[in-house]
């Protein structure tokens, strides 16, 4: 039996001190455990008890302050000193001491829609038109939140109007140069919450008056009057109208430049319209679906409907992902976007007869049957332009000379659509073809393109290139746009429209409805012009838009007739009536289809399409009261309290009321078990006649529906009648996930339809788990704590309902006012100060406020009885985009629809933070261009030195350098400019854009790898901490890391990148790992470079757990030079040399040591070493040098100095086949070994050897990708061998992104060549990938821990290539978990895991305690007192990879997890792949998660009972799946 013990820090620091006899001077680290969140005198105290201990070993306290580099005194609890080592012997023996370490350096790693409807037609308005029975909705009040309105529009013309009504209460304050008539009867603007958040808006932009035109043209489209002869361009001519065309309308602007609307102002704009008098709420804006309580348009939505008032609004635009619905509460209209059965076409007509339609809405056509020539966009490229600029027709990319009087084919991505005609235009040519990229398909979009234009589908456009290369003289022609109608199937969901499932509230089907939102013709702006183009100088009074913003005010509208039929209905049977007449069939007569011509469900279109007419009589309703609506909330764990302040009365919840009883015109089953039946409970009002309805059920696949009664008789109207339906699954094939039907009450004349969706889960009849939902409250507490620092933002206090009457007076108001001054100033100190923090004051309606607050005064708030909610003024955004084409953004950068930068908005606003050698300020990777404030929590500073900016990307630099100036002296001496942080060597630039840099277009390195660069984080904010300094060793030193780390921690950032590390070490005497340990606790994911010591194993750096640890791999793009012998064999090389030899010439080869110079040596001169190579020998040759030694690029510059005209660059045998692509000076070619090897037996037969080496090119969809890179270090991990390390592998060979200015493309002195950005590989290169995936999730899911976030990225990871085959090492051999950890990332499935496995700070604690770490040092580590768990092993700790370091033959051992669902309910099942030779057994082999954040136990247990004796590590997965998700687990077992 082996013996094994862990020798102390304390111990091994004696013994490491007593094998020198000499007491030198070096600098090391005196780590003393943690600070918790200290006040400034705490850390006065803080140093000053610093000094005083390092006092006693110098002597004195001024001693010890001129020793210290460094005071760690804000979150870490330590300095940085120079000591000699008596010195540091004494301080290990203070109990105040954890561990001290030495300083060490680190290394670098029109309108047709209402005829659509059935309103109106072409030979006037039907006798069954809803608009004839309505009056056309004269005198309905319809009030619109939105950008304002442009009120000359004659869709605001108020002729043959009478007076305003009486009951309205509004006021005209649209500012200068407004005026309201009596069809426009009101107007405010609302900007203060706007302006907290965005800065100051230009004084003459404050006005109610649309700058951009959203605005009018939803208010156009819900109540615009009759105007004829409206038309874009000619197209789609026709009278424009809104739904109720003679209501009267109301604009309240509170949307501002770029369509953002803040919380604060949104509520003030809410209340406003209840206090106004307005009878429909039209809102075409949101955010991601939130909590009805911290949601500020379900809260005035709340009180709007309250007041009689129905509020509808857009379903959003983020579609067609699942569950990106917004605006999910039960009383408010939710509305989804669908095509009409018109549409604007251009044909294009080839030179061989064949024709091509496609979409556009050009102002301007070719002459008819004329033949153009055709040219792509390519062969007219400008000189200076790469052929990937060209192609998609970017600015000054096309060269006129060539491309006049041409038709222009461009490709569609990266910039805009009409950007790309107007290049065209420029150069003169006379149309353009846009032609879709293969992932844009057959989605085509109407564009107000400023010459003749057609937008062509992916499968077309290659119907044009095989034209193109089939003739020497290809011509087109492009028709005038023209109007179609009467195209089938329509209507047909829009892509872009956000779908269900509600994930909030999954009782309830949302979106509710379906309104046309594709190319819809309504009033414009004249601020703007038609395509919203600075340079495009056209004015159009109407314009086409698409977007769920342009269905929802066509239910506006319908909502508005309705009310004037039927005034004394109430909102929620004004929405059953439109929603159980919808129909769900197109003009085929056959089922709905989305846009990809699948059929839809109800998790699309909702009830189905709008069919107003059928509307005016539903016959029975769904008349949800408010009491319904608060036992609805009582179901989502709203307590009594809070109810009352919503309802302004006593309320107690109703007993056995389930989520699934609220009396909806949808019927959701959210958990369907088999053996469970589930009862549904509804009640129907009668509107119509008196008579029988008899139920109808189109049954859910896969299950029984029973309708009791089936039979409902009713006598009078208003009298309501109550029923059931009981689903039972009884199915014996288990079939998880929804299935869809519908419920029909008719009485022959009436068709009462209710969509169903029943969600059938996985497992066998358990009585579910009851818990108690965290209350608004509570969860505000929680994230307001986890902040250690009060910062100042706006935030809205919601106090629920006023007491007085539904109409209050002057008096009411102001004493409301007064009362929450009160409030505000219990927390302010003052009710001045209360008034002067104040920014909206909402006491009419709803009761709240909007103020500026710090997060204690916040937290203060949350706990005052008085107060519902407490939440911050986040921005909104308008549900459409600057063009008409709402995908146009998407798409045209070719963002696929499941993309996680579409899911967490490109990671906008979470703080990154790089610890590296600085950065380049100037490099557009940061440009602010586009970036609003610096996020409110940032802390920090920009101390970058002098001429050295920060901006709103770039928010922060500092610099640190004692240490380094401690190790090797002034930086002065090492013409170092110190006082700065700016990037000098370029590896921090290159790391910091690749986790949050911009999208920067046009990027290249000599040519190659032309695209558009971006971090992983594109939006993210970043920051930049200069740690390291220019030397031989790395030049990066623990005193200035943990200096950095701190800074990094203090001033907020959310994620840490450190492309630095050295050899792997004990975790308390390793800086990294104890700056990352702070760093942790204080919620920050922490990324590491694995190493670059590969592919020796144990290798792996950086492997303390709570760092993310990351290897490197290829990607499948490569920069390739061919060398072509004169035998005419041809071997694939790697390059990026910026110049070229001319094509198909050859030169003589020869060997390096051939031409070695007199006074070199064989071995130096094959290595080709400074100064090893005579020139009279080497001058127009060919040279092949061997890898090894010196850098591959000073051996091109040698070879280039001696007159060489090429270098060929051959691997040793040790390197293989590893090949790196460098900005050589000269053309140059790295082979393998193997190909080397043919080059020398070459050399051999020949006497005159020639060759030549084509340009380096690009090469895309390299297979097998990834591979593992041969540098990158791997495991196991020596340290802890309890864990798998490298956690995760990324992207780290030939990565182009920004450098600095300040040195060379190859970083040789001698080379002037300077290059924005550049190619670099390495682990350094792989950190910041994750780092920006992190950033990404951190966005997404703010609340995850960094474990969680670790986790997500880890389990999962992908373990095959593009070839479907498992993942290969460099030397295509089967890789392993040693070599890439959990796998390849996968950004995209990252962001929906299914599961975690969520490791504590306390779990870490008790993986210390494994470590021999006791309880005294333990506190130091947490600032709190810890007692390790009894039996915890090793093996126990939650990690998201599984290693047993120890299994012997007959033996067994126990692995304990824990696992945190994250996602939707559900049971998951294990399966696991055995490792060889052992068996694995899972208990339980089942969870199942009712709840998200609920957490289940499970263990693995490990048998090595095979015969044949078999030492060292075997691998294997464990996967637990849903069928949904997958979560897998790498395993690796040491058999002994």
């Amino acid at each position: 039996m082996e013996f094994s013990y862990i020798i102390s820090p304390l111990l091994l620091f004696f013994f490491l001190l007593q094998t020198s006899s000499v007491h030198t001077k070096k600098s090391y680290i005196v780590y003393l455990g943690s600070e918790s969140n200290p006040s400034i005198y705490d850390v006065q105290l803080a140093t000053e008890s610093k000094y005083d201990i390092l006092g006693t070993v110098k002597g004195s306290k001024v001693a010890a302050k001129e020793s210290i580099l460094y005071t760690y005194n804000r979150c870490i609890n330590g300095f940085a000193a120079v000591l000699d080592d008596k010195e540091v012997t004494a301080l290990a023996k203070n109990p105040s001491v954890v561990s001290i370490f030495e300083n060490r350096e680190r290394k670098l790693h029109t309108t047709r829609s209402w005829s659509f409807l059935g309103v109106g037609s072409d030979r006037g308005i039907p006798w069954n038109s809803i608009w004839k029975a309505s009056k056309f909705g004269e005198d309905v009040i319809i009030g619109n939140l939105d950008t304002g309105v442009w009120p000359e529009s004659h869709s605001f013309h108020d002729s043959g109007y009478g007076p305003v009504p009486s009951r309205w209460m509004g006021a005209c304050e649209g500012g200068s140069n407004f005026s309201c008539n009596r069809k426009l009867i009101g107007a405010r603007y609302f900007y203060r919450g706007y302006e907290m958040i965005n800065g100051p808006l230009n004084i003459s932009s404050l006005n109610a008056r649309d700058h951009e035109g959203h605005g009018t043209h939803t208010l156009s489209t819900a109540g615009g009057n009759f105007v004829r002869g409206a038309n874009v361009f000619g197209n789609g001519n026709g009278t424009a109208k809104g739904g109720a065309p003679k209501a009267r309308v109301a604009a309240y602007k509170v949307c501002w430049p770029q369509g953002k609307c803040s919380d604060a102002d949104l509520l003030a704009g809410i209340e406003a319209a209840i206090s106004d008098g307005v009878d429909v709420l039209s809102i075409s804006l949101g955010a991601a679906a939130q909590d009805f309580a911290d949601d500020p348009i379900s809260v005035g939505a709340f009180h709007a409907i309250q007041q009689g008032i129905i509020v509808v609004c857009s379903a959003g635009n983020d579609g067609p992902l699942p569950g990106t619905v917004t605006n999910v509460s039960p009383w408010m209209f939710t509305v989804g976007a669908s095509s009409i059965d018109r549409g604007f076409f251009s044909y294009v007509y080839l030179g061989n007869k064949k024709q091509v339609k496609g979409s556009s809405l050009s102002s301007g056509g070719l002459p008819r049957g004329k033949l153009y020539p055709l040219m792509n966009s390519v062969n007219a490229k400008a000189s200076n332009a790469s052929d990937g600029l060209a192609q998609l027709c970017e600015e000054g990319s096309l060269d006129p000379m060539k491309a006049r009087g041409k038709i222009i084919v461009c490709l569609r991505g990266d910039n805009g659509r009409m950007d790309k005609s107007f290049e065209v235009l420029r150069v003169g040519g006379v149309g353009m073809i846009l032609v879709n990229d293969k992932i844009s398909g057959s989605d085509i979009e109407t564009d107000a393109h400023m010459l003749p234009t057609s937008h062509v589908s992916y499968i077309d456009g290659l119907s044009i290139a095989e034209y193109l290369k089939s003739t020497k003289r290809p011509v087109a022609s492009i028709t005038p746009v023209r109007t179609e109608i009467g195209i089938k199937p329509s209507p047909v969901m829009a892509p872009f429209s956000s779908r269900g499932p509600n994930h909030i509230a999954e009782a309830m089907i949302k979106p509710d409805i379906s309104a046309p939102g594709v190319n819809i013709i309504a009033s414009f702006t004249k601020a703007v012009a038609a395509t919203d183009l600075p340079f495009d100088k056209r004015r159009v009074p109407f314009n086409v838009q698409s977007g769920t913003s342009m269905s929802c005010p066509h239910i506006a509208g319908v909502a508005g007739l309705l009310k004037k039929l039927h005034p004394t209905w109430s909102p929620a049977a004004i929405k059953s009536a439109i929603m159980t007449t919808a129909k769900t069939r197109d003009n085929t007569k056959n089922t709905m289809l989305d846009f990809n011509k699948v059929k839809a469900t109800p998790f699309d279109y909702g009830a189905g399409h709008v069919h107003p007419n059928d509307a005016m009589d539903p016959g029975l309703v769904y008349d949800t009261t408010i009491d319904d609506y608060l036992n609805f909330l009582c179901m989502q764990g709203y307590n009594s309290l809070t109810l009352k302040k919503f309802s302004n009365k006593p309320f107690v919840c109703a007993k056995n009321f389930a989520s699934t009883d609220l009396n909806y015109p949808s019927i959701s089953v959210p958990k369907l078990q088999i053996g469970v039946p589930v009862t549904v409970n509804r009640r129907v009002k009668n509107v119509g006649s008196a008579g029988t309805y008899v139920a109808r059920v189109r049954m859910p696949k896969g299950i029984t529906v029973m309708v009791e009664p089936s039979t409902l008789q009713f006598h009078s109207v208003g009298e309501e009648k109550a029923f059931k339906l009981v689903f039972h699954y009884a199915q014996k094939v288990r079939r998880p996930g929804y299935v869809f039907g519908a419920l029909v009450w008719s009485d022959g004349k009436h068709f009462v339809r209710s969509p169903i969706a029943v969600n059938l889960v996985n497992f066998k009849a358990k009585a579910m788990e009851e818990y108690n939902k965290i209350s608004p409250l509570l969860l505000f507490f929680f994230m307001l704590h986890t902040a250690a620092v009060p910062t100042k933002n706006s935030y809205i206090v919601y106090l629920g309902s006023h007491s007085f009457a539904p109409n209050p007076s002057v008096y009411d108001v102001q004493l409301a006012t007064e009362s929450q001054y009160d409030i505000l100033g219990s927390v302010k100190g003052s009710k001045v100060a209360a008034k002067d923090s104040i920014l909206y004051s909402y006491n009419r309606y709803i009761n709240g406020f909007a103020a500026v607050l710090d997060e204690q005064e916040a937290t203060a708030l949350a706990k005052n009885p008085s107060v519902v909610s407490v939440f911050e003024n986040k921005e909104r955004k308008l549900h459409t985009t600057r063009s008409w084409g709402f995908l146009g953004v998407d798409s045209d950068r070719g963002i696929p629809q499941n993309s996680i930068w579409k899911a967490a908005r490109f990671g906008a606003d979470t703080i990154i933070g790089n610890l590296d050698t600085g950065v380049w300020p100037e490099s557009p990777s940061f440009n602010d261009a586009g970036y609003g404030p610096v996020p409110s929590r940032w802390r920090g500073a920009c101390e970058g030195g002098s001429k050295f900016r920060c901006n709103r990307k770039l928010i922060g630099a500092r610099y640190f350098y004692r240490g380094f100036q401690a190790a090797e002296g002034p930086l002065t001496t090492h013409n170092i400019s110190f006082d700065s942080a700016r990037d000098h060597e370029g590896h921090g630039s290159h790391t910091l854009s690749t986790a949050g840099g911009n999208f920067v277009h046009g990027v290249n390195v000599f040519g190659n790898g032309n695209g558009t660069a971006k971090g992983g984080s594109p939006r993210a904010r970043v920051v930049a901490y200069k740690v390291c300094w220019p030397s031989k060793n790395g030049g990066c030193y623990d005193s200035d890391i943990l200096a950095g780390i701190e800074a990094a921690i203090s001033d907020g950032v959310d994620v840490l990148s450190a492309s630095i590390g050295t050899l792997a070490q004990e975790f308390a005497n390793d800086a990294i790992s104890i700056g990352a340990f702070h760093a942790v606790q204080h919620g920050i994911v922490v990324v590491c470079s694995a190493g670059n010591d590969g592919p020796s194993p144990g290798s792996v750096s950086n492997v303390s757990p709570w760092m993310v640890t990351v290897g490197a791999s290829t990607i499948d793009r490569d920069f390739v030079s061919y060398v072509v012998l004169g035998n005419k064999k041809r071997f694939r090389g790697s390059s990026l040399s910026s110049s070229r030899l001319p094509a198909g010439k050859f030169y003589p080869l020869i060997k390096a040591v051939q031409v070695k110079a007199a006074n070199a040596t064989d071995g130096f001169a094959q290595l080709c070493m400074d100064g090893t190579l005579d020139p009279t020998k080497a001058k127009g040759k060919i040279i092949v040098c061997l890898r090894g030694e010196n850098a591959r690029v000073s051996k091109g510059f040698e070879v280039f100095r001696v007159g060489g005209v090429g270098m060929v660059l051959v691997n040793n045998q040790m390197d293989g086949s590893a090949l790196v692509a460098d900005p050589h000076i000269l053309p140059a070619s790295h082979l393998s070994y193997a190909d080397g090897v043919s080059i020398a037996q070459y050399l051999s037969s020949t006497k005159t050897p020639v060759a030549s080496i084509t340009h380096a090119s690009t090469e895309m969809g390299i297979k097998p990708s990834p591979l593992m890179a041969s540098f990158s270090s791997r495991g196991p991990d020596f340290i802890t061998q309890a864990v798998i390390k490298p956690d995760i592998t990324a992207p780290g060979v030939n990565i182009i992104a920004s450098v600095t200015d300040d040195i060379s493309a190859s970083g040789l002195p001698l080379d002037k060549r300077r290059v924005p950005f550049n190619i670099e590989s390495g682990t350094s290169m792989s950190c910041p990938h994750i780092s920006g995936v992190a950033g990404l999730l951190k966005t997404l899911h703010p609340t995850w821990s960094p474990a969680a976030i670790k986790s997500a990225v880890m389990t999962t990871a992908k373990t095959r290539d593009n070839t479907k085959n498992t993942l290969l090492d460099y030397t295509k051999v089967k890789a392993t978990p040693f070599d890439y950890g959990a796998g390849h990332v996968h950004p995209n499935d990252a962001m929906d895991p299914g599961l975690v496995y969520d490791t504590t700070v306390d779990d870490y604690l008790n993986f210390l305690c494994t470590r021999g770490y006791n309880s005294r040092t333990l506190k130091k580590f947490s600032n709190k007192p810890f007692v390790c768990a009894n039996n915890f092993a090793t093996t126990d700790f939650n990690y998201p990879s599984i290693l047993v370091p120890r299994l012997q033959i007959g033996g067994s051992v126990t692995v304990n997890r824990r696992v945190k669902n994250v996602g939707s309910t559900g049971t998951y099942v294990a399966r696991v792949r055995m490792p060889k030779g052992i068996t694995v057994m899972v208990e339980p082999s089942k969870l199942q998660f009712h709840s998200v954040g609920e957490e289940r136990p499970f263990k693995l247990i490990f048998h090595y009972a095979h015969k044949l004796r078999r030492q060292g590590y075997v691998f294997g997965a464990l996967v637990w799946s849903d069928g949904k998700h997958f979560v897998r687990s790498s395993i690796a077992v040491n058999l002994v």
